[in-house]
C-alpha cells in the first residue's frame, strides 16, 4: 500500500467513524444523479469529473475512481468531509444557504394564483451566491491545505478561482479579484498553521500532532 493509499484509508476510516451511514455511490447507478445532470446542464462534466455530496453520501464518477488516483481521492474526500460536517452543524439551513438564491425560484409556482409570484423565476439566473461561495471556500481551503501538507504544493489560484467564477458552481462568485484575495488569505492562514478545528483534525490524521 502506497503512502497516499494509507492516508486515504485513514481519512475514510475517520469519516466512517464520525458518520456511520457514510457511503460512496457510483453516479452512473444513481437515478438522482442522472436527473441532476439534466438540471445542471450548464456543468457538462457533472457526471464524469465532479464529486457530489448529499447528506452523508458521496457520489463519485465510478467505483474505480478511488483506486485510479488515491491522492486525488484523498484530497476530494477531505473536501467533502468539510461539507458533511457543515451539513450536520447547520442542519436544513445548510441546503438553504448552499442552494440560494436559485432555490427561491420554486416560489414561482404561486404565480398560478397571482402572476406577481412569477418574478421569483429571476432567481433561476446565475445570480451570485455569497453563502454557497463561503461554504465552498471552506472546502477548498482544506483542498489547498492537504496539497501543502503532503506535497508542499502551492495553490494554482487561477484554477481555484475558476471554480467560483465559472459555470462549475453556477457562477457563485463572479468577482474574480475578491475570490483571489480570499483564496490567498486562506492559504496564508494555513501556512501559518492557524487552523480551524476540522482542519486540525485532518492535519493530525495525515501528519500527526504538531
Amino acid at each position: 500500500m502506497s503512502k497516499h493509499e494509507q492516508h486515504l484509508a485513514n481519512i475514510l476510516s475517520a469519516i466512517e467513524y464520525e458518520f456511520p451511514d457514510f457511503k460512496n455511490v457510483d453516479k452512473r447507478k444513481s437515478k438522482l444523479m442522472r436527473v441532476l445532470s439534466k438540471v445542471l446542464f450548464f456543468n457538462k462534466n457533472f457526471m464524469t469529473r465532479y464529486i457530489t455530496v448529499i447528506g452523508n453520501t458521496v457520489y463519485i464518477p465510478t467505483k474505480d475512481w478511488v483506486k485510479e488516483d488515491a491522492y486525488r481521492a484523498l484530497s476530494v474526500f477531505c473536501h467533502e468531509w468539510v461539507h458533511m460536517k457543515d451539513n450536520r452543524r447547520l442542519g436544513p439551513l445548510f441546503k438553504l444557504l448552499y442552494l440560494s438564491p436559485q432555490l427561491f425560484s420554486l416560489i414561482a409556482v404561486l404565480g398560478f394564483w397571482n402572476p406577481l409570484w412569477f418574478l421569483f423565476l429571476i432567481c433561476l439566473l446565475p445570480v451570485p451566491s455569497p453563502t454557497r461561495s463561503e461554504l465552498e471556500m471552506r472546502g477548498y481551503a482544506v483542498t489547498m491545505a492537504v496539497n501543502w501538507w503532503l506535497l508542499e504544493q502551492k495553490p494554482n489560484y487561477e484554477w481555484y478561482s475558476k471554480q467560483f467564477t465559472s459555470s462549475a458552481y453556477y457562477w457563485m462568485d463572479p468577482f474574480k479579484k475578491d475570490v483571489l484575495k480570499d483564496l490567498k488569505k486562506e492559504f496564508d492562514r494555513i501556512q501559518k498553521q492557524e487552523l480551524r478545528d476540522h482542519e486540525k483534525q485532518i492535519f493530525e490524521i495525515l501528519i500527526g500532532k504538531p
